[in-house]
């Protein structure tokens, strides 16, 4: 089963790129496009963080 982040779909709801993204969760831009291609995961704590800044569910974040 492939688990990945719907990063790039949300945040281009909130008229985000994915690097800006990236810089208000002070991340490297490749880590967040790793987490929506599901080549990594995030921890639970960035998750929570991605959900508050993204202003969503987890489970609206998680694309299985």
């Amino acid at each position: 089963m492939l688990l990945r982040l719907k990063v790039s779909e949300i945040s281009k709801n909130k008229g985000w790129t994915m690097r800006e993204l990236s810089e208000r969760l002070m991340v490297d831009h490749q880590t967040v496009m790793y987490w929506n291609q599901g080549r990594t995961f995030p921890r639970l704590p960035m998750m929570l963080k991605v959900c508050h800044l993204l202003d969503c569910k987890l489970d609206d974040l998680v694309d299985t």
